[in-house]
């Protein structure tokens, strides 16, 4: 499904998605403080729904804390209790701010055909508003589980505030390249990594939590160079973050881990419940390089 003009979805009308749904270049969907939007766990092909806003689309989902948006799936509680992640797909934006491969384009895994990336580092896809992001994570291409909430080349002048994903069978939110800023945002219960950062990712993230389940992964996994240039490095400035660990004592229970390409600011943290490494930073392929500030007294601007 294509959504090719400005479309609007209302608090008071019951919308299902059904399949992958496609916001294109030039449309802008607006939905209403209230809605909730439910998914079937199958388009019928053996793939999940997803809504996906294309490059130079734009999606405005500005909810209030007494009016969220929520995007959900159609089981009933009983069953999502039962088996309450990976029964629909995600939400995932796609930019033209810079990212880190070479050639200045990628497509998000099961997304071949839907670029991202580019040169406007103050692109604007929209804004994000008290959005709830439930229960997805389940394949939109074959074997490609995807995050809650994708910020796929995303730009400064998008707004992600007051935003949460749980309950997802992978990661909560990613951020693959871009400068999109992420403000009062939570992950929890995810059934792999709550905060991921990619190929190139340059914004920041404040008043950030993370409540790790038991089987959940890392609460940040951040990666950064596919272009082999220490310039495209990732520098993440994370500030004020909660991560309440699962005490799992497993290889991946970490709550925060950098691998290669990345740098960072990492400033404020609360990190509880952690078995083994607080912070881990390596060198696996000899290519992390950069500056770590952790726990200063600046906050990033």
């Amino acid at each position: 499904m294509t959504i090719t003009e400005v479309t609007y979805l209302f608090a008071g009308t019951d919308y299902t998605l059904t399949c992958q749904t496609f916001v294109k270049a030039g449309a802008t969907l607006t939905i209403e403080a209230g809605t909730t939007i439910k998914s079937a766990p199958d388009d019928g092909a053996g793939l999940a729904p997803a809504l996906v806003i294309e490059q130079g689309a734009m999606i405005m989902a500005e909810g209030t804390a007494d009016a969220p948006i929520t995007f959900t799936s159609v089981l009933t509680d009983a069953e999502l209790a039962a088996t309450p992640r990976g029964q629909w797909g995600g939400l995932i934006i796609n930019g033209y701010a810079p990212i880190s491969t070479t050639g200045g384009t990628n497509f998000v895994e099961g997304l071949e055909g839907i670029p991202y990336g580019g040169s406007d580092a103050a692109d604007n896809s929209g804004s994000l508003s008290y959005v709830r992001v439930w229960h997805g994570g389940r394949s939109i291409g074959q074997d490609n589980e995807i995050n809650g909430i994708t910020l796929a080349g995303v730009g400064s002048a998008t707004t992600v505030e007051y935003s949460e994903v749980a309950w997802n069978l992978d990661d909560g939110f990613e951020m693959f390249g871009g400068t999109v800023n992420l403000k009062y945002c939570s992950v929890v219960n995810v059934g792999d990594d709550a905060f991921d950062t990619d190929t190139g990712y340059q914004g920041t993230g404040q008043f950030l939590v993370v409540v790790r389940g038991p089987n959940s992964n890392r609460g940040h996994e951040m990666d950064g160079r596919n272009s082999g240039q220490a310039a495209d490095d990732s520098f993440p400035k994370f500030s004020t973050v909660t991560i309440v660990g699962n005490n799992s004592g497993s290889s991946e229970d970490e709550s925060l881990r950098l691998r290669e390409g990345t740098a960072g600011h990492f400033q404020n943290y609360m990190l509880v419940d952690q078995q083994r490494r607080g912070f881990r930073a390596t060198n696996e392929d000899g290519n992390l390089d950069g500056t770590f500030v952790v726990n200063g007294s600046t906050p990033p601007s």
